[in-house]
C-alpha cells in the first residue's frame, strides 16, 4: 500500500522539495528509500531570503548545493490580455501540480517595474522563475531575489544568434547577477548537434515538437545529442517539450506527452520545461485533459528525481530499427526500469538482460503485465506509445 505524509521543509533523500512523501510499503521489514511525490512547492525558496544557483560538471543545477530537477513551463504572460495578477494565479498552479519552474517574460512596462511582486508571489508559491526579456537595470534590481533561478538569454538560438553573442549576454549576466543561471533554448536536428552553442550559456534547452510535424520516436536521438554535448562542455541539458499545437493541427494526446517526457527523461536530460502553459498556441487552463496529463507526470518525475539527479544511466535498447527504449536508472532513491514505443503504430518487442538480478519487480507506472522478469531477463511486448517503469529492489 502507499503510506503519505506531509513533510514541507525536509530535504528527502538527495532533492530539494516538499512535499507529499510516499512510500512503498513491501514484506514486512522491508524499506523502499522515500522519494518526493512533488516537486513543489521548494522549501528551500519558501524558507530562505537568498538563493545561489549552480551547476555541477555532470549537468545537475543545484540549489544551495544541494541538487535540483527544474520542472516546469513557458509562460508567455502577456498572450491572449494575460495580466500580472493572472500569471500570479497561474504560479499558484503550477505548484500545486508539483511543477516547481515558471520560464516567463515581461507584460508591459508596469509589470517590468513591478517585477519584484511576481518574484514574491513566486517564492509564496515554491515556484522559480526564469524571466526573459528583462533590462540591465531590472536586473541589478531583481537579480538576486531568491526566487529567481536565472535569465534566459536567447529564443530559437541557433536560428537567431551567433554562440558568440550569446557568450556576451551571458558574462553581462553573470556580472550583475553571479549567484543564478543563464539559459538559452534551441533545437538540434540529426547530423546537426549545434554543439558551439553548448557552453556558452549555464543551461541550454533543447526543443522537441513533433506531434503534428515530425515522428515522435525523434524525442530520444535529439535529446541523446544534447545531453553529450552538454556534458561535454559542462552545461545543464533540458527537454523543451510540446504541449500546443502547430496551426491546424491536435494538440498532444496523453499517450503523446507521456511519450515524449519519457523519451527525454530516458535520455538523460537534467530539467524540462514544457511550452507551454500559456501561450498564443495554448492555454493550459482551458485543457483539463492535458493538464491532469501533465500533473501525473510530475508525480511521477519526483518519484524518479534522486535518481534522475544522482544515479546512473544504463541503455539497454536504443529506440531504432523497430527497437522500444529501455533504460535502467540506478540511484540513492530506488534503481528503476524504464521502457517505451516510440511507435504509433507498431507494437515492439522487449527482450533485454539486466547486468544484475534484481531482489523483486514492483511497478511504479504503465499498464504492470505488459513485461515481466525471469532471473535477469526482461520480455514483453509494448502496446503503440505505451511506457512503462518498474522498480527495481533488492539493490
Amino acid at each position: 500500500m502507499w503510506k503519505r505524509l506531509l513533510a514541507c521543509g525536509l530535504l528527502l533523500g538527495t532533492v530539494t522539495g516538499c512535499a507529499l512523501v510516499a512510500q512503498f510499503a513491501g514484506q514486512p521489514g522491508q524499506r523502499t528509500p522515500a522519494a518526493p511525490v512533488r516537486l513543489a512547492p521548494d522549501p528551500t525558496l519558501m524558507a530562505r531570503p537568498s538563493t545561489e544557483i549552480g551547476h555541477r560538471a555532470d549537468g545537475t543545477v543545484t540549489v544551495e548545493g544541494r541538487p535540483f530537477f527544474p520542472l516546469g513551463f513557458y509562460h508567455v504572460s502577456w498572450a491572449g490580455g494575460g495580466t500580472p495578477g493572472g500569471r500570479q494565479e497561474d504560479l499558484r498552479r503550477l505548484s500545486e501540480a508539483g511543477f516547481n519552474l515558471m520560464v516567463t517574460e515581461p507584460i508591459n512596462d508596469r509589470d517590468v517595474s513591478d517585477f519584484e511582486q511576481t518574484l514574491n508571489a513566486a517564492q509564496r508559491s515554491g515556484v522559480y522563475v526564469m524571466s526573459y526579456g528583462l533590462g540591465e537595470a531590472t536586473v541589478k534590481r531583481v537579480g538576486h531575489h531568491p526566487a529567481v533561478l536565472g535569465f534566459k538569454l536567447a529564443d530559437d538560438s541557433n536560428v537567431l544568434v551567433k554562440p558568440e553573442e550569446v557568450r556576451r549576454r551571458h558574462a553581462q549576466l553573470k556580472a550583475l547577477s553571479p549567484d543564478k543561471l543563464t539559459y538559452i533554448s534551441l533545437s538540434v536536428g540529426f547530423g546537426r548537434p549545434e554543439t558551439a552553442y553548448f557552453g556558452v550559456s549555464d543551461m541550454v534547452g533543447n526543443q522537441s515538437y513533433p506531434v503534428g510535424s515530425d515522428d515522435i520516436s525523434v524525442t530520444y536521438p535529439v535529446m541523446r545529442s544534447a545531453v553529450e554535448s552538454a556534458l561535454a562542455r559542462r552545461s545543464v541539458p533540458v527537454a523543451n517539450l510540446q504541449t500546443f499545437a502547430w496551426e491546424g493541427k491536435p494538440l498532444p494526446s496523453e499517450a503523446e506527452l507521456r511519450n515524449m517526457t519519457y523519451q527525454a527523461l530516458m535520455a538523460g536530460v537534467k530539467g524540462i520545461v514544457y511550452y507551454a502553459y500559456r501561450s498564443r498556441e495554448v492555454d493550459l487552463g482551458r485543457e483539463p485533459r492535458l493538464w491532469q496529463a501533465a500533473g501525473t507526470l510530475a508525480g511521477e518525475i519526483a518519484q524518479l528525481s534522486p535518481a534522475l539527479l544522482n544515479g546512473e544511466r544504463q541503455e539497454l535498447s536504443d529506440g531504432r530499427a523497430g527497437r522500444p527504449v529501455v533504460v535502467v536508472l540506478r540511484g540513492r532513491g530506488g534503481d528503476f526500469l524504464l521502457a517505451l514505443n516510440n511507435s504509433r503504430t507498431k507494437t515492439q518487442t522487449v527482450r533485454v538482460p539486466l547486468s544484475r538480478v534484481p531482489g523483486g519487480w514492483q511497478v511504479m507506472a504503465g499498464k504492470g503485465s505488459s513485461l515481466t522478469r525471469r532471473g535477469g531477463q526482461v520480455s514483453g511486448q509494448l502496446a503503440p506509445l505505451q511506457v512503462v517503469a518498474y522498480r527495481l529492489s533488492g539493490r
